[in-house]
């Protein structure tokens, strides 16, 4: 593992490919998720208790110097959550075009609680049953949530006698792994699968860690419109550290499924909010898999590394392959 400094400054801000792709996410794990609904809750709309989303920290986090922006500029999606002696109290759902969005109102007897905030832009919610295991999944299934970029918090929760307001800050659970193409592609390609080992699809809010080993599938659709050009690729895990490896293998598929090209990556250096971005000739520097030839990924090692600041990110992992 490398020792990186990176640069304290950066801001946050919807992450978007270069190139208009499909995304079809397949994130497969040997235990079966439950999801809550968007509209359930079970607490009035208003109460003696206020949360209130007032900022993410999507930059790199300093004690000097910290990028804050709203959360409706990077999620769609908001779930809270209270907890009281290991149980779920009361949770809410929303989604960016509701009104009420970042904020949550609810009554709660004097006590000590467990507050947690989950923020995605999946097309479905995971279930905050356990907050030490928050289970994102394949989304062709009827709840399924897609894997996309991801904000937490948990922490106490005291309710006095006249109530609280509680005004909290989150934070990135994310690492992104971005394949970007100097070659352009070809007709013949497709579809691309990215699969990848060594991160988690679930979260422990509690740790802010990955907390299952998952073996994630990720399936991009490329069309026609895309032959010629050059492509970009987003891939996001839960590591189970703050700095992790995460092996992946990546195919180019024809219309009737054979793979044309392939490439592994593996031993990839990976941090908790850093985009680790891999430049290379995809199409033309190899990759071609013949007909007669065994489907067995090829190693592929960086030939060089720089590090630099994305605007939207803590840091950039740079490697060319």
């Amino acid at each position: 593992m490398w020792n990186w400094r990176f640069s304290k400054k950066g801001t946050a801000g919807v992450l978007m490919m270069s190139v208009a792709v499909s995304w079809l996410l397949t994130l497969s794990s040997c235990e079966k998720a439950v999801m809550d609904d968007l509209d359930v809750t079970e607490t009035t709309a208003k109460g003696n208790v206020v949360i209130r989303v007032t900022n993410v920290e999507a930059g790199w986090a300093s004690s000097d110097t910290r990028a804050l922006v709203n959360v409706a500029e990077v999620c769609s999606r908001l779930c809270f959550a209270v907890y009281q002696d290991g149980n779920r109290k009361s949770y809410k759902n929303q989604a960016v075009a509701d009104s009420d969005f970042g904020t949550f109102s609810l009554q709660l007897e004097e006590g000590i609680y467990q507050i947690l905030v989950l923020a995605h832009s999946g097309n479905a919610n995971p279930a905050t049953t356990n907050p030490a295991k928050l289970q994102f999944t394949n989304p062709d299934s009827s709840k399924g949530t897609g894997f996309t970029d991801t904000f937490f918090y948990y922490g106490d929760l005291i309710v006095g006698d006249e109530g609280t307001q509680l005004d909290i800050s989150m934070k990135r659970a994310t690492a992104m792994f971005r394949l970007v193409t100097t070659d352009v592609k070809p007709a013949a390609v497709k579809k691309f699968q990215f699969y990848y080992e060594g991160g988690s699809g679930a979260l422990d809010a509690t740790t802010g860690l990955g907390c299952i080993d998952s073996k994630q599938s990720v399936f991009v659709t490329t069309g026609d419109e895309l032959t010629g050009k050059t492509l970009q690729f987003d891939m996001f895990t839960f590591l189970h550290a703050e700095e992790d490896e995460v092996t992946f293998t990546v195919k180019a598929f024809s219309a009737n499924e054979s793979i044309l090209y392939e490439k592994e990556f593996s031993g990839v250096s990976m941090q908790r909010n850093c985009i680790t971005r891999y430049t290379g000739d995809f199409f033309t520097n190899g990759g071609v898999i013949e007909p007669d030839e065994p489907d067995t990924p090829q190693p592929d090692k960086p030939s060089a590394v720089t590090v630099m600041v994305d605007p939207e990110w803590g840091g950039v992992f740079d490697f060319t392959f």
